[in-house]
């Protein structure tokens, strides 16, 4: 639980439940469980052979429901009030170090979750039944341009998903031909890993509409939704710079998406998040929900979603001159630091989610190097869109032009444990793979215009450059997971 402003609240003597939620506790559909102190409400509802439904949390989050749990405090006297002095997915909940009853006061911006604990309190769990989902499957996506910047990030990305046996797919959405919307026809070959990597090839956005390159990640998800048979139930939206370093197996509902917790916040309603969020919604949102990748949706919730959020992201950028044109802090340093033109995609999928209700429950999904020093158990991916530097001087970033080939190697003494896991990842990557023939041969200066050749000539330039027999090594060749 975070601290805030606010005060006791009183008892509220109103009425607890509305008939909808008294007639689905009737019909024994939900039961409400108080947890154990440091206990997450979906280890309290499992145990119950239940599970936990976040949908529930703006019910329990009222003083007469934690009356109802925790009559009485530590030392058997009862409570008469709660706090609202606080926020966090943990809450509501008995804050047991304190011994107060704690309200969720930001629970539209910093949503209760099923995941939630904090070591000092005991929860109250909203429990339902739902039949076991235990057959979902799982499908990994990113989205590339075919540029040397990428090319290594698409191959090491394929072999961390098998190296830590992630399941289910995965597939490079790759924006390559075309100029939406007005030639909605991709590439019909493709780059040079297509025999190596999984990919499925969709049209660019038009650079001579807008030069945003941004456009084609929800344009290219779409796409992939729309012209394939898309068959698995849950899929896990990264991006090209993470590293799987465990495995993401949890199954979603539809209606209940899973994110990483995002670097800014909607909490302030003066702040220029919330100055924007609110302005492209025009009063068809409720909330917004801070995320950041990766993103764990069903389909047919990503089905929906995904035009949407191309639209805003449309919506949003016509705005960057003409009448509407933004004011001057949505796109300045000194009052934010999502400067719109380069975030409207992410405030594009942010208004989507929100337009069509979906709430997404925050978990710990991501570590960044060179930003988190300790490894935490069970957080599976590492977001390396920072550069790192280790003890002995040396430094690493992305967007170098050797970036897939040098690394820091062995790992220097001292390094973090964080920094030293991307390093390793880094490394049994580029010895599985080594290069592919176009980075030895440098290839990459001349490979933008090839696809300005007709077709025949860009054919015979495919053949010309085809990947070596390393470079198209069967997957199943790759190292196993650990233990």
């Amino acid at each position: 639980a975070r601290e805030g402003n606010g005060t006791a609240a009183a008892r509220d003597e109103s009425q607890y439940s509305p008939a909808v939620l008294l007639r689905n506790i009737q019909a024994g559909l939900v039961d409400f469980y108080a947890g154990e102190t440091g206990e997450a409400c979906k280890r309290v509802c499992a145990a119950q052979h239940l599970d936990c439904d976040a949908r529930w949390f703006n019910q329990t989050n009222r003083c007469d429901a934690l009356l109802a749990a925790f009559p009485t405090s530590k030392a058997g006297v009862p409570f008469k009030e709660c706090s609202d002095q606080f926020y966090g997915g943990d809450l509501p909940a008995h804050q047991m170090a304190q011994d107060k009853l704690l309200v969720n006061r930001a629970n539209a911006h910093f949503p209760s979750t099923c995941n939630g604990r904090s070591e000092h309190s005991r929860r109250l769990c909203p429990c339902v039944y739902r039949y076991p989902n235990e057959r979902a499957t799982f499908h990994t996506v990113f989205s590339v341009e075919s540029k040397q910047y990428f090319e290594w990030q698409s191959r090491y990305n394929v072999f961390w998903h098998k190296q830590v046996g992630q399941p289910g797919k995965i597939t490079r959405l790759l924006s390559m031909g075309g100029a939406w919307p007005n030639d909605t026809h991709p590439h019909p070959v493709g780059d040079h890993l297509m025999k190596e990597v999984p990919t499925h090839v969709a049209p660019k956005y038009d650079p001579r509409i807008d030069q945003y390159t941004a456009y084609n990640k929800p344009l290219a998800i779409t796409h992939w939704l729309q012209n394939t048979k898309v068959e698995e139930d849950v899929i896990i939206i990264n991006d090209p710079d993470c590293a799987y370093v465990g495995k993401i197996e949890t199954p979603v509902e539809e209606g209940e998406p899973i994110a990483n917790q995002g670097y800014y916040t909607f909490k302030d309603p003066n702040s220029v998040e919330m100055q924007i969020a609110k302005h492209y919604c025009r009063g068809a949102c409720k909330h917004f929900d801070p995320i950041a990748v990766p993103v764990i949706i069903h389909r047919r919730d990503l089905e929906r979603l995904a035009p949407l959020w191309l639209k805003y992201t449309e919506d949003i950028r016509k705005d960057r001159e003409g009448p509407n044109q933004w004011p001057i802090e949505w796109n300045d340093n000194r009052y934010t630091t999502n400067r719109i033109e380069w975030v409207a995609e992410m405030f594009g999928y942010v208004i989507a989610a929100a337009h069509l209700g979906l709430r997404h429950e925050i978990l710990d999904l991501q570590m960044v190097p060179g930003v988190h020093k300790e490894i935490v158990p069970g957080v599976p991916i590492l977001h390396f869109h920072i550069g790192i530097e280790t003890p002995d001087g040396r430094t690493w970033m992305k967007g170098n032009s050797t970036a897939g080939q040098i690394s820091p190697w062995p790992v220097p003494p001292g390094t973090d444990p964080v920094t030293a896991r991307l390093l390793v990842a880094l490394h049994d990557a580029r010895t599985a793979l080594g290069n592919t023939d176009r980075y030895k041969q440098g290839l990459w200066e001349n490979y933008r215009s090839e696809w300005l050749n007709p077709q025949p000539a860009r054919l015979r330039l495919l053949a010309a450059a085809a990947p070596s027999a390393a470079a198209v090594a069967d997957l199943d060749a790759l190292p196993d997971a650990p233990g």
